[in-house]
């Protein structure tokens, strides 16, 4: 327990800290899936399970950007949370499918329903993003009128606090959700019927289907077919990789 409360804190430390290039801070674009799930994947030993996970969620995700006041899916808490809940999982292991499947095939139907039980608590992370923007608003007045004042160390104070609340709110919600995410997932291999395990074979098909989808809608027409090709490419080598270590 004591393992999975520290890797839990590491997944919300490094997410929340990756996060901030999201919106609040840099911008160049570290916190996308598919740098942002390979980063969590290195921390906690597998960086081909990180990789694979980074690039199905880059291609779901790639259409939705935070421009002006819409609030798209929290791409980055999503990769970071499937990918640290999958491999805590995955590492946990689970004596009643040793016979059955292999590490690699055990590691994709982990993320199969990390990917389904995750994938709508995106809800919460939007909600938490609009908390965090809502917070923040005074923050920027205070900032506004400092500028008005040429008051260069309060701009730079109430910034500062503007990227601490981001921080904080980032790092409880995903320190919460990585260890309840890790206990439901747990608890479905523990007691759902093989049957129905297996078929979570099916849904990893499924999704990298939609992601495909997703993304050839977000880049049709739009000149940005190469980094779509290239993103499948590197998704196919990951599941080649996966499949035969």
């Amino acid at each position: 327990m004591d393992l999975i409360l520290w890797q839990s804190f590491l997944v919300a430390f490094v997410g929340s800290v990756l996060s901030l290039d999201r919106t609040a801070a840099l911008q160049i674009m570290i916190s996308r899936p598919i740098v942002a799930a390979p980063v969590i994947g290195y921390m906690l030993g597998d960086t081909a399970a990180g990789l694979l996970i980074g690039c199905v969620l880059e291609l779901l995700f790639i259409g939705g950007l935070p421009v002006g006041a819409y609030i798209p899916p929290h791409e980055t808490m999503i990769a970071m949370l499937v990918t640290g809940i999958s491999i805590i999982v995955n590492n946990i292991g689970f004596a009643r499918f040793s016979w059955k499947f292999g590490e690699s095939d055990m590691m994709i139907l982990v993320i199969s329903a990390t990917l389904l039980t995750m994938l709508p608590i995106d809800i919460v992370c939007k909600r938490v993003d609009t908390a965090v923007r809502v917070l923040n608003t005074r923050f920027f007045y205070i900032a506004d009128k400092d500028l008005g004042k040429c008051n260069i160390g309060g701009i730079i104070l109430n910034n500062m606090k503007g990227l601490g609340v981001f921080f904080i709110l980032n790092f409880l919600t995903l320190f919460v959700l990585t260890l309840a995410g890790v206990m439901v997932v747990s608890f479905l291999f523990k007691f759902l019927p093989l049957t129905v395990i297996m078929l979570l074979a099916l849904f990893s098909i499924i999704a990298l289907i939609i992601s495909l989808s997703s993304a050839y809608n977000a880049v049709y027409g739009k000149g940005s077919l190469p980094l779509l090709f290239t993103t499948i490419f590197f998704g196919f080598i990951m599941l080649i990789l996966m499949r035969g270590r």
